[in-house]
């Protein structure tokens, strides 16, 4: 019987492809035994699933292109969802502001009779001066109003991080899919 501290140098040979035939088979004759340590079960079931006599393990067809498909169907929800919370946010602000426009240039000033808007300058440059003044004021408002925004951006952030470890479980089935196709090629040769 092989001690431990062998099996896991073989197993780290193994898995980088270094050990020869027979290591495997001493090790396929290990993990054969009933008495394996608990911490070598999954390894032991992965022996197992190799020896030709035993029952080869259904995998789905297409797993990986269904796996894939889901992940896909949850990154768009996620994209639509921040879509339509800031479009709804948009709009609410743009009805806010007509709402306040209105009020300050008809209402408020008693002339709710006169629809008609006066110029307020004789000089167009001073006009254009005082719109793009009020303009940047405005854009400066509106860009301190998003700024509460990026606490939601940092949520949702942290809600796509563990899909993207997905992408390592969907490489990893299929490199096994690989192992699998190899396999049976060397199964056919044989």
């Amino acid at each position: 019987m092989e001690s431990i501290k062998d099996i896991r140098k073989l197993l780290d040979r193994f898995y980088l492809g270094e050990t020869t035939l027979e290591e495997e088979r001493r090790m396929k004759e290990y993990f054969s035994s009933t008495k394996v340590p608990e911490e070598f079960i999954p390894d032991r079931d992965l022996f197992r699933s190799m020896d030709p006599g035993n029952e080869a393990i259904h995998v789905p067809i297409n797993l990986d292109q269904k796996i894939l498909a889901g992940i896909d169907r949850e990154e768009r929800k996620m994209t639509r969802t921040r879509r339509i919370s800031v479009f709804s946010l948009s709009g609410l602000a743009a009805g806010l502001l007509v709402v306040i426009a209105l009020y300050t240039g008809y209402f408020r000033n008693g002339n709710s009779a006169r629809l008609a808007m006066q110029d307020t300058y004789e000089n167009p440059q001073d006009a254009y001066e005082e719109a793009k003044r009020t303009l940047a004021y405005v854009s400066a408002k509106l860009n301190t109003g998003t700024d509460e925004l990026k606490h939601v951006q940092q949520v949702s952030k942290a809600a796509s991080d563990p899909l993207k470890s997905l992408s390592k479980i969907n490489k990893g089935s299929r490199e096994l899919s690989l192992l699998g196709q190899i396999q049976r090629v060397n199964d056919i040769k044989q």
